[in-house]
């Protein structure tokens, strides 16, 4: 009895020293960003952020909600790996009436870009960020001029 008793402790430790590492396989450390964006001091109501990598990896894509938030994600899962990103954003507006589409190559051809271009284009973007793992909050201030 005392024998089985003992037997059992080891293989319960082992179970856990095997089962641990895989547990912490599944945890990567990500860097959970969000914020908002603004125009001028307003926020946009719409558009997209884009999260470009200044090395390997997935870029990182978030829709600007009506109040000018925005969560990255990657596909379905927010977050992104922890580094250096070079930040777009693109939002176009309704045009006025009877306004022409804007010119651009950023422009969808029907709608101006309400943002500058230089916003919308990687090479061009002023936006860096150094994403840490955990959650950060990024503002994204941009003005018209």
């Amino acid at each position: 009895m005392d024998w089985q008793r003992g037997c059992a402790r080891p293989r319960m430790s082992w179970a856990i020293v095997l089962v641990a590492p895989l547990a912490m396989v599944g945890c990567s450390q990500r860097a959970e960003v969000g914020g908002t964006v603004t125009l001028d001091g307003r926020p946009l109501s719409a558009g997209v952020v884009t999260f470009c990598p200044t090395g390997d990896g997935p870029s990182g894509y978030a829709a600007i909600g009506p109040d000018g938030r925005y969560v990255v994600q990657v596909g379905s899962r927010n977050g992104l790996p922890p580094g250096q990103y070079v930040v777009t954003v693109a939002a176009n507006v309704p045009p006025a009436e009877g306004a022409q589409p804007g010119p651009g190559q950023y422009s969808d051809g029907i709608t101006p870009l309400a943002t500058p271009q230089v916003y919308a284009d990687r090479e061009q973007s002023p936006l860096r960020a150094t994403l840490v793992s955990g959650s950060q909050e990024l503002k994204l201030d941009l003005t018209s001029q």
